[in-house]
């Protein structure tokens, strides 16, 4: 969809400053101005636990969170789905593309994170965290109807004495703010897709022909149509042929689903639907256990071949 942007980055746990397992993912959507996040985490904790929700970004080697929301995890499993303005995030004067991840914190000082943007390293503990002030009060996104209402949005309230900050200071205080504002060419950068994450994005919003990429690919590798009726053509790439994919996409060699796949059946495969609509596949056959694993690992569609097995191909889009 044109003017949308969308990305999926793994959540993992941390104890004792020290990054532990994968924990579950979050998905992105930017259309606009509106944004949402869905998270969803597996075996996170083995009772139940709330969580606090922040988009944070690094500060001198701090940790500085601005909220979202509360998820509350049952059996260790649990799922939330937030709201966001991307020009004023919780009610500050801070932008989404200037956040570098985002941060969990639940009871007994239990820490989960993700972070998809390059930056400092940062030492992952409560002793770094704080949260980040608001600087004046915006209309929010309401939640959806389907968002239970123990995951609503946070709200901070200024202190009674606090007294309504000047024009002129909150303009002072966004130029020297540590965290950046938006960037200067924001409305350029609409124009593409954010990737998906596991790596630092130096280019997050990089300029390339992306279907002369397509044509090469096809001119050097094995072809087939998927569905001839849909005129789903595809690719067979090697593992190493990820390399021929734009540079924003190279950190899909690392991933565990990808990796799995494609030592069972030695392949991998490159598609496109209809006019700019492209994808990266999976070989593999239809299952429950398996829908869940692919899900997990970014890869949440199926496309069957017509065979009576349910072979097919787990799919992530990577352009549209």
């Amino acid at each position: 969809m044109a003017g949308m942007k969308r990305f999926v980055t793994y959540i993992y746990s941390y104890e004792d400053k020290k990054k532990g397992n994968n924990t579950g993912f979050a998905k992105i959507e930017i259309r606009g101005n509106d944004g949402r996040m869905e998270i969803h985490l597996r075996g996170a904790y083995p009772g139940r636990m709330k969580c606090r929700v922040y988009f944070f970004a690094e500060d001198a080697g701090d940790i500085v969170g601005v909220p979202l929301g509360e998820l509350s995890l049952q059996n260790g499993t649990g799922d939330c789905s937030v709201p966001f303005q991307v020009e004023s995030i919780g009610g500050t004067d801070v932008n989404f593309f200037s956040m570098e991840g985002i941060i969990l914190i639940g009871e007994e000082q239990r820490i989960f994170l993700s972070r998809w943007a390059e930056g400092n390293p940062i030492e992952v503990c409560m002793e770094r965290f704080r949260v980040r002030e608001k600087l004046y009060e915006v209309q929010t996104m309401p939640m959806q109807k389907e968002v239970n209402q123990n995951e609503t949005q946070l709200r901070e309230s200024p202190p009674a004495d606090e007294q309504p900050i000047p024009q002129q200071q909150q303009n002072a205080s966004k130029q020297t703010s540590s965290l950046k504002a938006e960037p200067d060419n924001l409305e350029e950068a609409e124009e593409e897709n954010l990737a998906a994450t596991e790596i630092p994005m130096r280019n997050i919003f990089p300029r390339y022909n992306w279907q002369q990429i397509w044509e090469n690919l096809k001119a050097n590798h094995q072809k087939f149509v998927l569905y001839r009726e849909e005129e789903i053509c595809c690719v067979k790439i090697e593992l190493k042929d990820i390399r021929e994919l734009p540079r924003r996409y190279w950190y899909l060699g690392n991933n565990s689903f990808l990796l799995h796949g494609f030592f069972n059946y030695r392949y991998l495969v490159v598609g496109k639907i209809g006019e700019e609509r492209w994808f990266i596949g999976v070989p593999g056959v239809y299952q429950n256990q398996e829908r869940v694993m692919a899900a997990i690992f970014g890869f949440p569609e199926f496309l069957p071949e017509p065979v009576e097995n349910h072979f097919g191909y787990w799919c992530r889009m990577i352009e549209e």
